[in-house]
């Protein structure tokens, strides 16, 4: 079995799935630059009031209340990735036909159609017309109004989709019945071809298939055979299935301009769901999602998160959303919201029986967001050594969890290590020449036996965070004991770093 799904005027229903308003009105696509644009695709509604494929705006615009929109390719495209999301829980074999891949098909209209190998699925779905009905009412539910047609034949279902309202289906006996109903303009022919069946009188398939092949085929060719083929139910067709692209993204255009951050969060909850939904039909998690907001008269605004491990929590993401918002609010009213999420693998970790427990990496997440927007966004996260000669000189990298190894770490011998201290302890020091020889440090006075330096160090001094010091390594005499000093040449003051081991 074949099942054949069309999706007329699909840039329309693409506008329509994005827009909460659209649903009741009569709405048309425009396609080209103004002031010679033309309806490329409309509603039924639309089509009731006088408007047609073609038609100038200026000629659409005096057929009544019509809502007019420029065609957006990217909408039309994520719109698709949903439709063909819905057929693929039906079948994995999916031909894309027309779609805005394509160019529709380079046909007159910009109708989506797609043909699905249904063979082997009446364990999960029941008999065809079951299988069509179910296909049928998920499209719909999706916001997809479609034209299924299912048969033993492939190009006779993609017929029987096009000359249908809802759902149509025909086994092998009836089949031929079935399309002989049917008028002969639901045929891929040329005009002059159509012209001449025409003329003999030929209506609808069933008088096609009358016709004796041979004379047909002296007259017509072999595309009067292929056409007859078609009539009859026989004609051939190998599908090639694709491989769509996996896309996580969702657009929402707004009909007036947005400005409260709890109208962009109801917004933006049901779009971060359904990107949930699709990362977690391929056992994926998000790693990041980023929110990108077209503003009135302003700069496109974007805001990222990105949690310490990927996470299949819309909640945490949501919340995140918010604390984000609400520290980088935008600086006009939204005109269209897009949201895209980057896919990747879900952490999985066996811990220990006796190991300590440690917060929820979803939690732990809110909490750094938490901290961040109270401390600030430099404030909250990893310490990371700079490269750099100043001792201290760090930066507040984004926490990420540290994996444990589970090999066996090689035994090296010890080295020489110094503890710093943090901050540096004062201390007053007395020197011969040069040369320090006692200090005086924790209430104590401390003989030193011998001191090697001074290193000098100094840095910074570009960005105003200059530092001048010298370096000794002293030896004190009782108790024994190896010690850092630092004095400062601004200052003259002196001060212990760090004690060697």
């Amino acid at each position: 079995m074949f099942t054949a799904i069309l999706i007329p005027e699909f840039p329309v229903i693409a506008w329509q799935r994005s827009s909460y308003d659209t649903h009741n009105q009569a709405c048309a696509v425009l396609e080209g630059t103004a002031p010679q644009e033309k309806v490329a695709s409309l509603c039924a509604k639309a089509r009731a009031v006088g408007i047609e494929h073609g038609m100038g705006k200026a000629q659409a615009e005096t057929g009544g209340m019509t809502l007019f929109r420029t065609r957006q390719i990217d909408e039309e495209r994520i719109a698709f990735a949903s439709a063909l999301e819905v057929a693929e829980r039906f079948s994995p074999s999916i031909e894309a036909i027309a779609s805005p891949w394509n160019a529709y098909g380079e046909a007159d209209h910009m109708h989506v159609v797609l043909l699905l190998d249904s063979a082997g699925t009446g364990t999960l779905f029941g008999s065809a017309e079951s299988y069509a009905q179910k296909l049928h009412s998920d499209l719909s539910r999706a916001g997809f109004p479609a034209h299924i047609g299912s048969t033993p034949n492939a190009e006779a279902a993609l017929i029987l989709a096009r000359s249908v309202g809802g759902v149509g289906c025909a086994d092998r006996g009836s089949l031929r019945g079935r399309l002989a109903q049917l008028p002969i303009a639901l045929l891929p022919c040329d005009g002059k071809t159509h012209a001449v069946l025409n003329r003999w009188g030929i209506r609808t398939l069933g008088a096609l298939a009358a016709l004796p092949e041979t004379a047909l085929i002296s007259r017509l060719g072999q595309q009067g055979r292929r056409l007859q083929q078609l009539a009859r139910g026989e004609a051939e067709h190998l599908l090639v299935p694709q491989e769509p692209d996996f896309t996580l993204s969702e657009t929402t255009s707004l009909d007036s301009p947005l400005e409260l951050l709890e109208s962009l969060l109801f917004v933006i909850s049901p779009m971060l769901e359904e990107i949930m939904r699709k990362a977690m039909s391929r056992a994926y998690a998000l790693r990041s999602v980023k929110l990108t907001l077209l503003l009135d008269r302003a700069k496109p605004h974007s805001v990222e998160v990105r949690p310490a491990t990927p996470t299949q929590n819309r909640e945490v993401l949501l919340k995140l959303l918010n604390l984000e918002l609400q520290a980088k609010p935008p600086t006009a009213g939204i005109l269209t919201v897009t949201l895209t999420g980057e896919a990747a693998q879900p952490q999985t970790a066996q811990h220990g029986l006796f190991q300590a427990q440690f917060p929820e990496p979803d939690k732990l997440e809110l909490l750094l967001a938490r901290l961040r927007a109270i401390a600030g966004e430099d404030n909250v996260g990893s310490p990371q050594l700079r490269d750099s000669h100043s001792g201290d000189a760090f930066s507040v990298t984004t926490f990420r969890p540290s994996v444990q190894s589970t090999t066996l770490e090689k035994s090296f011998p010890s080295t020489l290590a110094i503890r710093m201290f943090r901050p540096p302890q004062s201390v007053r020091v007395t020197c011969w020449g040069d040369q320090p020889r006692a200090m005086f440090w924790q209430g104590a006075r401390l003989a030193i036996a011998s001191a090697a330096g001074p290193w000098h160090s100094s840095g910074s001094w570009w960005d105003g965070q200059a530092w001048d010091h010298d370096l000794w390594d002293v030896v004190t005499v009782e108790p024994v004991q190896a010690l850092r000093l630092q004095q400062d040449h601004s200052s003259h003051a002196w001060s212990v770093m760090g004690l060697y081991d």
